[in-house]
């Protein structure tokens, strides 16, 4: 029986990250896809009343963030100082006040004020922070922090499609194409390649 189990919904969103550092370790783990109309009955079985949600020695833990910065401790992927970690954080922070903003415009139930959301950051934070984060990795030599492999290049790797969408950015490679560069530097790994492949032929089955 694998050590951990990983509840999150049937996408990749706020999960893939944490399925992703899974991978990489190697150690074997659950993956608990649980289907939206399911949630509501499983929800009250959570800390927070929300996923993901990790689940190992008998005790769960919440927040993706917390989890996914778990696991690169644990993994060798954290810095070996304070302010190395600081530098990690940061740059974790940056892309999740991205994904936050993409968040806003995309789940806006008006439609009308959704397609405000989408004109104004299009023209200006969506590109601003875009460009911010691609200099950031180019700064790094292709890695989102400390110029090498940490858990912010998982992070990031496994929010990156869930991005592109949200943000209405098909091309979004082509335009940053440092932020394509992390995410298939960490998707060549054979673990979590093997992961990926064995997730896409089961649905394509």
């Amino acid at each position: 029986m694998p050590k951990y189990v990983f509840h999150y919904f049937p996408i990749k969103a706020l999960g893939e990250s944490v399925r992703l550092l899974l991978a990489y370790g190697g150690e074997g783990f659950e993956d608990h896809r649980i289907d939206f109309e399911d949630w509501p009955a499983f929800k009250p079985n959570t800390p927070f009343g929300q996923m993901p949600v990790l689940e190992f020695d008998g005790k769960q833990y919440a927040q993706s963030l917390a989890i996914a910065r778990y696991l690169g401790h644990k993994y060798g992927l954290a810095g070996e100082t304070l302010e190395d970690n600081l530098e990690i954080d940061q740059n974790v922070y940056l892309i999740n006040d991205l994904r936050t903003m993409g968040s806003s415009a995309c789940y806006e139930k008006d439609e009308v004020i959704k397609e405000q959301k989408y004109k104004e950051y299009s023209a200006g934070a969506f590109p601003d922070y875009l460009q911010k984060l691609n200099n950031i990795i180019v700064k790094n030599n292709g890695y989102v922090a400390l110029g090498k492999l940490t858990w912010a290049d998982f992070m990031f790797a496994g929010l990156y499609d869930h991005m592109k969408g949200m943000m209405r950015m098909p091309d979004l490679g082509e335009n940053y194409p440092a932020l394509q560069q992390v995410k298939d530097r960490v998707y060549s790994f054979p673990k979590v390649k093997a992961y990926a492949d064995a997730v896409a032929a089961k649905l394509n089955s």
